[in-house]
Parts: C-alpha cells; structure tokens; sequence
C-alpha cells in the first residue's frame, strides 16, 4: 500500500509538471526584451536590490528625527554610598565627620526619555552616501539591464539566422542527394567510375554536417533563451521571425544613449568625494540635545505603590557637546587615504569616459561596415546560387564533368556561409546598439 501511494504521488507530480508548462513562441524581439525582463530571475533581483536602498536611506536619514523612549528601572541598592558630613551639624563637636548613608534600599525610575541631533555632519554624511547608494543601484539595474537585452537580442537573431541556414541547408541537401542519385545511375551506366561517386557522397555528407552545425546552434539559442526568459525545462519555446537580408538603418553614436561605465565612473567618483568629506567631519564637533521626563519612587521594602502620592517628580534637560581632541592620528590618516582614493576615482572616470567614446565610434563603424560588407555578400552569394544551378543543369545533362560542378557548388557553399557569417556579424553588433537606441 505504501508503495503504491508513492507511485501515485509521483504520477501527480509529473502531471502537474506537464499541465503547468508554457508554450511559448516569439515573434519578435521587442518581444523577447519584454519577457526577459519581466521574468528574468537576476533582474528581478536587481529590482529587489533598489527597494533594499531606497530603504537603507529612509533608515539613515532617520538621525533626524528624535528618539523617544519610554523607560522603567528598578534598583535595589546593596550598599548604600557613605558621605562624610560635619559632626556639628548632628551636635558633635567642630571639626570632625560624621559618615552618612543617604538613600533607601529600593528606588523606582518611570518616565520619558528624548534625544534628538542638533548637529552630527557625520549623520549628515552617511544619508547622503546611503542617497547615492540607490542611485547607484539604479546604474547597476540598468546595466545588467543592457546586458540582458543585448544576450536576449544576439541569441534572437542568431536563431533566426539559424533558421535561414537551416532552410537553405535543406535546399542544398536536396541538390547534394539529386547529384549523389544522379551520379549512382550514371555508375550503373557505367559512365562515371568510382572515385566520382565518393566525391559525390563526401559532398552530401558535408551538406548533412553543415545542416546539422546549424540545427545545434539553434538549439543551442533556444536553451539559452530559456536561461534568459526563466523558462522551466518542461517548457517549450518556438522563434518565429522575419530574416532580413541587410538592415537599412544606419546609425550615429549620437544616437546612442551615455555608456553605462561613464555614469558608473562618475558615481563612483561622487562616492569618494563624500566619503573624504565623511573622513574630515571626525575632526568636527557633534552636539545634541538630551530630555528626561519622569517620576521616582523610594521605598525601604520591595514593593511598588502606584499611588500617586508615592511618587515624586524627576525631569532634566540637558546639551552635549561632544569635541574631538586626538584619536591616535586615526582620523588624519583616514582623511589622507580617502583624499588618494578620490583621486584614483577621478582617474578612472576620465578613463572610462575616454574609453567609452572610442568603443561607441568603433561599434557604430563596424556596423555600418558590416552593413556594407552584407549587401556585397548578398550579391556574390546570389550569383554564385545562380551558377550552381547552371552547372547543375549542364551536369545533369552530360555537358560537364562531376568535378566541375562540384566546385562551383562549393564555392557556392563558401558564399553562403560568407552571407550568412556577415549577418551573424551585422546582428552581433545590432544588439549591442538595441539597448542603447535613445526612444
């Protein structure tokens, strides 16, 4: 029995699985951008991490606000404290003490006790550096948001390319079989020999290597999109798509939105600069305002009245005014490290701001050169499909040997990967623009 309502529940288990699996199918990228950040599992993260700094700040920027407490104590007291009194002030004689304890065993404190910061500019720092925190984590967000839109984008169009290799795979299997078919007939005729159908083989063979290269890649886009969607393993994803020979649009690196590293530089620069104003508030005097308001009670036994006749008032108002004098030259050399570390800081943001403009010119360039380069592959592709086919045609009718167009067929092959390469290479660079299009 137990067995068999373990097999019972495993079967729940599987079908469950199956009933919540997705289909899926994208018919664009926008599309695909869309999901993955609904869905991506790190971005989401990212997001949780922003609501976790715009708390961090409402939290420092709580020194502000006053600290209200209300308190209660009970003491006994073991040994009260002696004082030494004049005698004559009890009738002894001048000159001598008399010890005093003053106090009872038992003493209650009940009340309300206020403090609040008049000036702390190390508070002061610490908020506007928990500020800058959500406004870096916002950068972060928007990073590994150009991150994913940029791998969601390369594996889209990879497939789609997949896709169109895969289609003209097909037709150039069926051209390699049509001559392997044709080239076995012409042997039984006892026209060719068999070095000439080998050649032919070798060659559908590769056609079948080529078409499988392909289908692995694009399998290999689908697994990884999956990844990026936060798909399950149980669901199924189909991409759908129109295959552009070239893209017309042809951009500038105005057009591009400011390099993340830039405004991640600059942060990081503003980030020094106030933990050096942080390092010198050490040597600025604090002060602040303390209050208590309450009642005591003393009794020589352990009980508590709560009559208010038992209970006398106890209130106080004080100011605090805390100066640093010396601190082991701590404090001086904090200053100097942080002076450094801005500096290093204002370093790498001109650095990064360099760098940034010489990679938005050469990926702009290397598009646009690529969308040069894809018209031409276009072109010598298509005419070299258009000699294949004349090649074929005059092979099929016995005007030219197997080797001749088995060579203009692998030129032909050559060409195709060249096209298809060039628009792998065009889309490569076009996903790194995607998420950088200024809307």
């Amino acid at each position: 029995m137990k067995i068999k309502n373990t097999l019972t529940l495993f079967l729940l288990v599987i079908i469950q699985g199956h009933l919540l699996a997705q289909d899926i199918t994208l018919k664009s990228v926008d599309e695909a951008v869309s999901l993955a950040l609904s869905k991506n599992i790190d971005y989401n993260n990212y997001i949780l991490n922003q609501e976790k700094a715009q708390l961090e700040y409402k939290q420092a920027k709580s020194y502000r606000l006053p600290n209200i407490n209300g308190t209660f104590s009970g003491q006994k007291n073991m040994d009260l404290a002696t004082t030494p009194l004049p005698a004559e002030v009890f009738g002894g004689e001048q000159g001598q003490t008399v010890d005093v304890r003053f106090g009872q065993e038992y003493n209650y404190n009940a009340g309300i006790s206020i403090s609040k910061q008049l000036f702390n500019q190390e508070a002061s720092l610490q908020a506007k550096l928990s500020k800058l925190g959500t406004r870096i984590s916002k950068v972060e967000q928007d990073a590994f948001e150009e991150v994913l839109k940029e791998q969601v984008s390369l594996y889209y169009y990879t497939a789609i390319v997949s896709k169109k290799a895969i289609e003209l795979g097909k037709q150039d299997l069926t051209s390699a079989s049509q001559v392997y078919e044709l080239t076995v007939e012409k042997y039984q005729e006892g026209i060719v020999d068999v070095l000439t159908v080998n050649s032919s083989k070798i060659n559908q063979n590769s056609v079948k290597q080529n078409l499988n290269a392909s289908r692995q890649l694009e399998n290999q886009c689908v697994i990884e999109l999956k990844k990026l969607l936060g798909m399950s393993p149980d669901d199924t994803l189909a991409i759908e798509g129109t295959f552009e020979y070239y893209l017309p649009q042809i951009y500038t690196v105005d057009e591009l939105e400011p390099n993340v590293e830039i405004k991640r530089a600059e942060l990081n620069l503003e980030q020094s600069d106030l933990q050096l104003k942080l390092s010198q508030s050490s040597l600025l005097p604090s002060l602040s305002l303390n209050s208590y308001l309450g009642r005591q009670q003393f009794r020589n036994d352990f009980g508590l009245s709560f009559d208010n006749s038992s209970w006398s008032n106890y209130s106080y108002l004080s100011l605090n005014l805390s100066i640093p004098i010396f601190s082991g030259f701590n404090n001086r050399r904090d200053i100097k490290k942080s002076k450094l570390t801005e500096q290093i800081s204002f370093n790498e943001t001109q650095q990064a701001e360099q760098h940034a403009i010489l990679e938005d010119k050469l990926l702009i360039s290397d598009f646009n050169y690529s969308l040069k380069d894809a018209e031409t592959a276009l072109e010598t592709y298509r005419l070299y499909e258009e000699n294949q086919q004349l090649t074929l045609h005059k092979y099929k009718e016995g005007l030219i040997s197997l080797d001749r167009y088995l060579t203009a067929f692998e030129e032909y092959l050559k060409a195709e990967n060249a096209y298809l390469n060039t628009m792998s290479k065009i889309y490569t660079h076009y996903s790194q623009i995607i998420p950088r299009i200024q809307q």
